[in-house]
Formats: C-alpha cells, sequence, structure tokens
C-alpha cells in the first residue's frame, strides 16, 4: 500500500510538474524505462517517459565522395568531352563503387552532369543539389566568361614561375587575375581573399602546375559540344543555389522549372558563380539543412 501511494504521489506530482519532475530525481531502487533506440550517445543519456515524443532521424552520410571528371585533376585526358560522356564516367564511377542511390551535388558543369544522370537514372539519385548551373548550353549560359577562364590558365601554364615558394606563386596568381578583374567581374577583395587551393591547379614543389586539359576542354566550349539534352523531368527533391551576380543568370533561367518541378531555390545575392567559395559556412549549412530536411534553411543570406 505505501508503495502504491509512493507512486501516485510521483504520478500527480509528473502529471503537474511535467519534465521538470524528473530533474528532482537522484537515485531509486528501480528504473522507469521508456525503451527506444537512440541514435546518438547525446540521446542514450536524456531521460525519456511514456509519451515523449521520438527523438529526431539524423541524416547519415556514410561517405563523401568527390569526383574529378575526364581531363581535371589525375583523372585521365581524352579528346571525347561531352555531357554524355561525362555523365558515364559518373554512373560508371557509382556503379564501380557500388552505390546504388546517392545525393548528388554538382557545380558549374558538374550540375549539368548531374541533372543529366537524375533525368536519365532517377533511381540512382535519391536528392539533387545543384550550384549555379542550368541546362542552358554553356555558349549561351556564360560560355565566353568559361572560355576567358580557359585563355587565363593557357597563359598562366606559359608564364607560371618556377623555383619560387608557395606564397610567390599565390601573388602571382592575384596579380595576374587583377589584370581580368572587369572580364571575370569579381571585386579585387574576392580575388585577393580567394583561395588557390580551390583552383585547377597543384603544388609540384616549386611551381603550379594546371590540372585541366585545356585544349580539350577549350575546344568544347568554342565548338559548343557540352551541350545539353535531357529527355524528360526529375520528379526527386532538387535544390539549386545560384549567385546574384553570376555571369550565368541562374535565378532568372525559367528552363530548369521545365526539367525539375520539385525545385527549391536559394539566391545569395552578393555571391557570383563559386558560392561554394564566397559563403563556405552559408554554403554547406544550406546543403546538410536540405539533405536533412528536403527544403531550404530558412536563413537569408
Amino acid at each position: 500500500m505505501e508503495r502504491f501511494r509512493a507512486a501516485l504521489t510521483h504520478l500527480i506530482r509528473y502529471h503537474n510538474e511535467a519534465d521538470n519532475f524528473l530533474s528532482t530525481i537522484v537515485t531509486g531502487d528501480e528504473s522507469w524505462c521508456y525503451d527506444y533506440e537512440p541514435e546518438t550517445r547525446r540521446q542514450s543519456l536524456q531521460w525519456k517517459h511514456l509519451n515523449s515524443p521520438p527523438p529526431k532521424a539524423k541524416a547519415i552520410i556514410s561517405a563523401v565522395y568527390i569526383v574529378d571528371f575526364r581531363n581535371h585533376g589525375e583523372s585521365p585526358r581524352s579528346d571525347e568531352y561531352t555531357i554524355d560522356a561525362l555523365k558515364g564516367d559518373v554512373e560508371e564511377f557509382l556503379l564501380d563503387h557500388k552505390l546504388p542511390k546517392v545525393i548528388l551535388v554538382g557545380h558549374s558543369l558538374g550540375g549539368k552532369v548531374a541533372m543529366q544522370l537524375a533525368v536519365e537514372k532517377p533511381d540512382m539519385v535519391e536528392k539533387l543539389i545543384i550550384e549555379d548551373s542550368t541546362p542552358r548550353n554553356f555558349i549561351s549560359g556564360g560560355g565566353k566568361y568559361m572560355s576567358l577562364v580557359m585563355n587565363m590558365a593557357f597563359e598562366l601554364e606559359k608564364i607560371m614561375p618556377t623555383g619560387v615558394d608557395r606564397q610567390t606563386a599565390n601573388q602571382f596568381f592575384v596579380e595576374m587575375a587583377l589584370q581580368f578583374r572587369s572580364e571575370l567581374k569579381l571585386s579585387e577583395e574576392t580575388i585577393r581573399n580567394y583561395d588557390p587551393d580551390l583552383l585547377p591547379v597543384k603544388w609540384k614543389g616549386d611551381t603550379y602546375a594546371i590540372t585541366i586539359n585545356i585544349p580539350a576542354v577549350a575546344k568544347a566550349l568554342m565548338n559548343d559540344t557540352l551541350q545539353q539534352n535531357l529527355p524528360g523531368t526529375y520528379e526527386g527533391e532538387v535544390l539549386l543555389i545560384y549567385g546574384g551576380k553570376s555571369q550565368f543568370k541562374v535565378g532568372s533561367d525559367p528552363l530548369i522549372l521545365k526539367y525539375f518541378p520539385k525545385l527549391k531555390k536559394i539566391e545569395f545575392e552578393d555571391a557570383g558563380h563559386f558560392i561554394h567559395n564566397s559563403y563556405p559556412q552559408q554554403f554547406i549549412q544550406d546543403v546538410v539543412y536540405f539533405i536533412n530536411h528536403g527544403t531550404p534553411c530558412p536563413a537569408k543570406y
């Protein structure tokens, strides 16, 4: 009877005090447990009662793969450089690594390839995240800008100093980019703060080496062989992150909604083509939030 009275007293207190009552318990010879599977160590330490809501599920990403296209980085060089060829390379990579379904993130040309794969192989793409890219072909969508970048890289490769330290080489990058500031539509501050590790170059002891097959990429841009041909729509969740000052004018392009009807947008008004470099923390926050919730992060930049 005493146990009953004590239990009833506790239940009445819990009814009146809710979870605050649990903080008053120091120890006891019995435990009342709410059985659930904690996903984190912090959750496993939390008090739970029968009516407690289940813990919110967290998105768990077991691995992140960053793929260099052919003619980029240390991937093989090839004269065949088309959207279909690049899409085939990514598809082959996923199959080789036994990745049946992935969250695909693509920037610029990578965004175009990601869109192509999502439309043609929707069962392989759980969600799609595109950074400053649309299905328009490159010439009408900023190809002249990309050609300028390729020409800069070509000239840089010829005049890059050797036998210097990395700081000197970085300064050389900056001074050259400043000469093309108006064409690149970048502020002096952005250029001076740009991280050379994000450029298609690799430090090799006493100089930088260009990691792009410049002739193949430039030829594809000038001959307009990177045209996009989407055969249908992708009905999955899509996030488009774009820069308000990008040369590609992604935000005003209605074509992307034709192929991705569930697309959601986030604009970085003061960013150009490289949002991930201009606003790295906010960019990561938006990507992670979309992966977890399927909607854009409510923050405004």
